[in-house]
């Protein structure tokens, strides 16, 4: 399937927004360390395909960086996070806006998912619809991710469309 010749039935696993990525690329380019936040949205099902409306994010500020690993540890709990979490169910007036994944940055060294990034997202974020933003603000690069088990990796880059 070339560019051109998108299936009538296609849906892409995910979608977002573009004012929420040029909130993750602001965020990632004011600060030299990793930064880590969840994606907000909802899971939607059409023609038997489920897939993720990103539309807005929380993030966590505190990244240890250390020469002892090739990559950062992050500082901070879910539910440290939770309070913010409902206020802004309740500013935006809906209840179905769930926990649909989570983004981080990779200042540097490109988009793919660590040992410790796939730890956690087999810990945390383990629903098929859950899904990893890795952005790489000194490459202006970003790419989605999700678990398979089919992958020598244990994950795979997946598709996804910028809404305006």
């Amino acid at each position: 399937m070339t560019s051109m010749e998108i299936k009538e039935d296609f849906v892409f696993p995910v979608y977002i927004y573009r004012d929420t990525i040029q909130k993750i690329n602001i965020l990632t380019k004011n600060f030299e360390n990793e930064i880590f936040g969840y994606l907000i949205g909802n899971i939607l099902e059409w023609n038997e395909n489920i897939y993720v409306i990103i539309e807005e994010i929380l993030f966590i500020l505190g990244a240890v960086h250390s020469d002892k690993f090739s990559t950062s540890q992050i500082e901070g709990t879910a539910g440290k996070y939770e309070k913010r979490f409902q206020r802004l169910k309740k500013k935006r007036e809906n209840d179905n806006l769930r926990i649909v994944g989570w983004w981080h940055s990779h200042p540097g060294f490109g988009c793919f998912l660590s040992t410790t990034d796939l730890k956690t997202q087999k810990y945390f974020f383990p629903e098929s619809y859950q899904v990893t933003l890795v952005v790489d603000p000194h490459k202006d690069e970003l790419d989605f991710f999700t678990l398979d088990k089919n992958s020598v990796k244990g994950y795979k880059s997946i598709s996804y469309a910028i809404l305006t």
